[in-house]
C-alpha cells in the first residue's frame, strides 16, 4: 500500500524508518542472511556480497515497551550474532526513540555514539519537472544516458556503493517478485560514472527510498548525482509513488524540491569490541544508571576503580552523562571526583565553570576524550567554536598532540576545515 494522502512530517519520518527496514532486509534475505523481529526489534543480518569479508547485523529502528526486557533483547541478539563474520553491529532509529532510554542501554553494551542520518522529504505531486527547466538550471553533461539496469554487472573500480561482488545481489534484487529495487546507471561515453537505487516499501506508510547514489571522482560537479537521483524520482512517480526519501544532507537535493524532515541516530560496535568479552552486569547497570540519570541506583552500586578511564562505549562516565543530557548524573560523578573534563561540561550548558576547571587543572587541555582520541581543542575547532578556542589556549595547551584518528593537530583541523579565524588564533598562540 503506498502512502498517497498529505502526510505529517512525523508520518513521513516512520515512513522512512519502515522503507529502510524493507531495504536492510530485502538486501539480508537475498544474500541468505537472516532477519528477525521480536517483540518490536528487528534485527538483520546481511551476508558480504564478497565471501571473503565480513557482514554486518542492523538493529533496524526498534520500537520496543520500556522495561527491563529490553536490556535481555540486547544481550540475546548481541549474543547470537557476537561470533559471526560480522564486521560491525549497528543500531538505526528515529527520534525520539522507543523505548526512550535505548541509548543508554546501547551505550552500556558497549555502543559508540554514532552519526545522525538526515532525513528528506520529496513530494511528487508538487515536484518540479527537471525536462522543462532550464539547462542551466540544472546542467548536465551532453550526452550523459541514464539506464533502469538489469543486472548491473559492471567492471569499474571506484565508483561509491558498487563493487563487482554486488552483482549477483542486485540482479536477485531486480528479479524479486512483486519487484520493490530499481537500480539506475548513468553512462557517459560508453563507460559507466554513476548509479542509484530506488526501493519501494509495501507498508502502510509505502513509499520510495533512494539509496547509494555514488558518482565516479572524475565525473563529480557535473550533475551526474542529480540527474541520477532524480531519474529514480521520475520512476517512482510512474510506480504511484507520491513521497520518495532518503537519507542526505547536500544542497543537491534541495535544489530538487527536498525538504528537511530531522535528524535520527544511530550507535555502532565494530570487530574489536565485538572480539571482548560481554561486558560484566554490574558494568552495564552502572552505565544504564548514568545514562538514565538514576542516582538511587547509582548511589546502590560500588564506584568503578577509577571514573575517568574511558568505558567499552568510547566515552567516560562523565561523557556518557553529557552526552545522553543527564546533568544529576553529571554532578554525582563530579562529587564522587570524576575530571571535570573541558567538553562535557560545555554539552551540559556548564561553561562557565570552564576557566576555574582549567586553572586548577590546566592539563585537562591534553586529555584525549571521545571515540576518535582528540583534545578539547579539536573539538573546539571541530564546532567552529572560536570563544571556546580561547578559553582552552589560556591553559596553555600542547598543540604538537595529533588526534588518535586523522593524526593531526588542532591546527591541522583548523586548516582542513577551512576555519580562517581559529587558524590565525592557533597560529598567534604558537608564536
Amino acid at each position: 500500500m503506498l502512502l498517497t494522502r498529505n502526510a505529517t512530517p512525523a508520518e513521513l519520518i516512520q515512513a522512512a524508518a519502515l522503507n529502510h527496514i524493507s531495504w536492510f532486509s530485502e538486501n539480508a534475505i537475498v544474500a541468505n542472511g537472516e532477519v528477525e523481529n521480536q517483540d518490536g526489534l528487528t534485527v538483520v543480518y546481511s551476508p558480504a556480497s564478497d565471501p571473503s569479508a565480513l557482514g554486518e547485523v542492523i538493529l533496524a529502528f526498534p520500537q520496543m515497551n520500556e522495561g527491563d526486557s529490553v536490556g535481555a533483547a540486547l544481550d540475546v541478539a548481541l549474543k547470537t550474532f557476537r561470533h559471526k563474520k560480522v564486521r560491525q553491529v549497528s543500531c538505526w532509529s528515529v527520534v525520539p526513540t522507543q523505548p526512550s532510554d535505548l541509548a543508554a542501554r546501547l551505550v552500556a553494551r558497549g555502543f559508540s555514539w554514532g552519526w545522525q542520518p538526515h532525513w528528506m522529504a520529496l513530494d511528487l505531486e508538487q515536484a518540479l519537472d527537471l525536462e522543462q527547466a532550464q539547462p542551466e538550471d540544472f546542467p548536465i553533461p551532453a550526452g550523459l544516458q541514464l539506464v533502469l539496469e538489469e543486472g548491473s554487472d559492471w567492471d569499474v573500480v571506484g565508483l561509491p556503493y558498487y563493487e563487482p561482488s554486488d552483482a549477483p545481489r542486485l540482479r536477485a534484487l531486480d528479479q524479486q517478485e512483486p519487484r520493490k529495487t530499481y537500480h539506475f546507471g548513468a553512462w557517459l561515453d560508453g563507460k559507466i560514472v554513476g548509479h542509484s537505487l530506488l526501493h519501494v516499501s509495501d507498508s502502510p506508510l509505502g513509499v520510495a527510498g533512494i539509496y547509494n547514489v555514488g558518482v565516479l571522482p572524475e565525473a563529480r560537479n557535473q550533475g551526474v548525482g542529480r540527474a541520477i537521483s532524480w531519474a529514480a524520482c521520475q520512476h517512482a512517480r510512474s510506480l504511484g509513488c507520491r513521497y520518495v526519501l532518503l537519507n542526505a544532507a547536500t544542497q543537491i537535493y534541495k535544489r530538487l524540491g527536498f525538504i528537511s524532515l530531522g535528524n535520527g541516530q544511530t550507535w555502532w560496535m565494530f570487530r574489536p569490541a565485538l572480539d571482548m568479552p560481554p561486558l560484566d552486569a554490574h558494568t552495564v547497570a552502572f552505565t544504564e544508571a548514568i545514562g538514565r540519570g538514576d542516582l538511587e541506583k547509582l548511589k546502590a552500586l560500588p564506584l568503578p576503580h577509577d571514573l575517568d578511564v574511558p568505558l567499552r562505549c568510547k566515552m567516560t562516565p562523565l561523557e556518557v552523562a553529557a552526552c545522553l543530557g543527564q546533568p544529576e548524573s553529571a554532578r554525582w560523578l563530579l562529587a564522587q571526583g570524576a575530571l571535570p573534563d573541558v567538553i562535557p561540561l560545555c554539552d551540559l550548558g556548564w561553561r562557565e565553570q570552564v576557566p576555574s576547571a582549567l586553572t586548577t587543572r590546566p592539563e585537562l587541555t591534553n586529555r584525549l576524550l571521545g571515540a576518535g582520541g582528540w583534545t578539547p581543542l579539536h573539538e573546539a575547532v571541530l564546532r567552529n567554536d572560536l570563544e571556546l578556542a580561547r578559553l582552552i589556549l589560556s591553559a596553555n595547551p600542547d598543540l604538537s598532540i595529533q588526534d588518535l584518528q586523522f593524526k593531526a593537530t588542532p591546527l591541522g583541523w583548523a586548516q582542513h576545515f577551512g576555519h580562517s579565524e581559529l587558524i590565525a588564533l592557533i597560529e598567534q598562540h604558537s608564536g
